[in-house]
Parts: structure tokens; sequence; C-alpha cells
């Protein structure tokens, strides 16, 4: 396994704000699984990801490893492979997919060996400060003629700064600024989606202001969080915050 030689004390890396150890472990959790926004993300991104072909993948930002069985469903994959700057992250995504390759490394600074047929990186690129370094790691990760497919999101940072920090963000994208930065990284778009009006943004953004959120959802959450999910499908696939593109690596 690859090791990050930024890593400081109690789980922080210097140029990163901050301890996704601790974030996974008092914030992070059922979210990734039944948040409402996650579950029509893997929907949407499904789709996109069916008209790509692709026989190694790797993500980037993995996490506890959630979206590696939507990679390898209905693929036989030659490798799957995921990389992370959080060590309590990769110990849950190998709990999760043991199969899977894993590393720990910060992407704003370095690339794993190798090159993939499919790099996905997705609610990754909100938190890193060095976004357009990231990108250009991830070019190095990408085949000839082979694609990113990113998610991350857009919208007003200020209006939605205290959800937005407790999530571990620094930024949300101006509509276009993705599309830009993509280019000078080395990918051509291919298919760009803003989803997600106006139940997810800006209604329940608006809320989110003034919740905490729990690692492990109780009884009213998760009601609420399934009521969100029928409710989400009134979303426009046209407008919205949360951006899923598809680049060719050029």
């Amino acid at each position: 396994m690859g090791t990050s030689e930024h890593a400081g004390e109690a789980g922080r890396v210097e140029g990163v704000p901050h301890d996704y150890d601790a974030i996974w472990r008092d914030v992070y959790g059922d979210m990734q699984d039944v948040g409402p926004t996650h579950r029509h993300l893997r929907r949407l991104l499904g789709k996109l990801l069916a008209e790509l072909e692709f026989s190694t993948a790797i993500d980037i930002g993995c996490g506890a490893g959630h979206n590696f069985e939507q990679l390898s469903e209905g693929r036989r994959l030659e490798t799957l492979s995921g990389a992370d700057i959080s060590t309590e992250a990769l110990t849950r995504a190998r709990d999760r997919w043991p199969a899977a390759d894993l590393h720990e490394l910060d992407v704003q600074v370095e690339a794993v060996a190798g090159v993939w047929d499919l790099v996905l990186c997705s609610l990754v690129l909100e938190h890193i400060p060095d976004d357009e370094g990231a990108l250009r790691s991830m070019r190095e990760m990408t085949a000839p003629g082979g694609h990113l497919a990113a998610v991350t999101i857009a919208g007003d940072f200020e209006r939605y700064r205290p959800w937005e920090e407790q999530m571990g963000h620094v930024r949300n994208y101006r509509r276009g600024e993705l599309e830009a930065k993509l280019k000078r990284a080395g990918f051509e778009p291919v298919t760009v989606v803003y989803w997600g009006f106006p139940f997810y943004s800006p209604i329940a953004r608006r809320l989110q202001n003034s919740m905490t959120s729990e690692a492990e959802y109780g009884s009213a959450t998760g009601l609420a969080a399934r009521i969100m999910y029928w409710v989400y499908w009134l979303n426009s696939s046209r407008r919205g915050d949360l951006v899923l593109a598809i680049a060719r690596a050029s």
C-alpha cells in the first residue's frame, strides 16, 4: 500500500484542513448508505457508467468503499483499486471489499503508480484545497482514451457554510468551473449533469445549515431520509448543485 509522506499528528495531513479519520468516525456513516442524495447519486452515476467500456477502475477518495459494488456490478474487472487520505476510511473499505487494491495517499501531490480505464472521483474535489493538483494526478492515472467520472458540489459556499464545513468541504463550484478545470488538467468533458433543483438545492441545503450530521441515523432521521428520497425523484436533471461529469483523457 502506498503511503503519503504528508501525514501529520492525529490524522491531519499537511495542506488538508480537516482530520478525516475523525470525520469518518463522527460524521460519515449512514449518510453514505441511505442518505437520499447519495442514493440518487448512485442512480445517476450508474446511468453514466453504463455507457462506458472499462476493465480496470480506481476510486480516488474511495472512503469506506461504498462505490466498489457499483463499479464492478455487471462487469468482470481485471483490477479494482481505491485510494484515500484517511486510514480510518481505508480500514472500513478493506472490511467491506477485501479484494480491492487500496492505497493511502494525498492526491493533491501524488498519484498511484499505474493507469486505469476509469478513474472515479465522487464527492471528493469539494474537500481538496488544491483541486487542480488533484485533477492532474488523476490524469496521470487515466489510461489513454480512458475516462474520469467526477462528482462534486456546485452552488454558493458562503450560503451553506455551516453544513459545508461540518462535512469537510472547502468549496462549491460555480457552473462551468469544473469543466474548465478538467480541460486544464488534460481532460475533455463528454457529459455534464447538474441535478437537484429544487428539493435538494436550495431547499434541503438551506435546512442542513441548522442540522448536525449523525454517523448513525436514528429512527426519525432514517424515516426523513426515506421520505426525501422519494421527493427527490421530482428534482431537475438540468439544474441543481450536484454535478456529475464524464471526461475523456485528451
